[in-house]
């Protein structure tokens, strides 16, 4: 990624008792999930979400796949690596989590397609994805200013969906039980001015090195990166509790939750 620190989302279970972004993502993750059987999360990362599903919902047993190794021992959880597929048998979850991952791969479609064919009849897929391509948005309007590929350099999403392809690519094989939005204006202009500003170097290392929703125990990161994890904090709480009281409403929204039940395949 032009040479910055490697993209690294954070590994700790996130206290659901925060008012932020990731907690409310953590949440709905949470009140989705069986409470026993076996879960999946494609593009795990370092684990943070199976790790704090481990806290809530102990009687799981937890996976996890992604292309890149974790950086921190799956403990909670087993992971495989994968490629194009998903590295586990047909018909063998209960549910399967797919968290800002859509975004990143250049086939959605079958990644979806691949979710489905892991679960189980009846098995259900809860899902946070970015809606980052509305005309009128944000991410439009700096993407016309710093170059088409600026969320690509920052953030490395290479896809950019509409609301309506966004639900279309989860409807291709989902029947989709209930769907809440987020992200709205101050959640939408934190996220789109931020990662456009991180085309700078210095704030792209603070992102991936320094900021406190991704490395929890950082310390002596400097006077600077203090200032900016404080204005993180405040920002994302306001963010938070804008996108609890709008999760009925679509305009403005960035991203949508969505909980769906697998559709027998024809």
């Amino acid at each position: 990624m032009d040479g910055q620190a490697a993209a690294h989302w954070g590994a700790d279970a996130v206290d659901l008792r925060e008012t932020s972004l990731p907690g409310l993502k953590a949440r709905f993750a949470v009140e989705r999930a069986p409470a026993c059987g076996r879960v999946l999360e494609i593009g795990c990362g370092d684990g943070k979400i199976l790790r704090t599903l481990a806290r809530h919902k102990r009687g799981l047993e937890l996976y996890g796949c992604d292309v890149r190794e974790p950086t921190r021992r799956a403990d909670v959880f087993e992971f495989q690596r994968m490629d194009r597929n998903v590295p586990f048998a047909s018909a063998s979850m209960d549910a399967v989590l797919v968290f800002d991952v859509l975004e990143h791969v250049p086939e959605p479609l079958h990644l979806i397609a691949e979710a489905a064919r892991v679960l189980r009849a009846e098995g259900r897929l809860i899902a946070f994805v970015p809606v980052e391509g509305e005309t009128r948005s944000f991410y439009e309007l700096f993407r016309r200013l710093l170059g088409r590929d600026t969320y690509v350099v920052t953030k490395e999403h290479i896809q950019a969906f509409t609301h309506r392809a966004a639900r279309s690519i989860i409807e291709d094989r989902f029947d989709i039980q209930d769907i809440r939005y987020a992200y709205h204006l101050l959640g939408h202009l934190m996220d789109a001015s931020f990662f456009a500003a991180a085309r700078a170097r210095r704030l792209r290392d603070f992102w991936w090195q320094a900021n406190v929703f991704y490395n929890p125990g950082m310390k002596n990161t400097g006077a600077g990166m203090s200032l900016m994890n404080r204005l993180l904090i405040v920002a994302n709480a306001v963010a938070a509790v804008e996108s609890t009281f709008l999760s009925r409403v679509r305009a403005g929204s960035a991203g949508i939750l969505v909980d769906a039940v697998v559709r027998p395949e024809r």
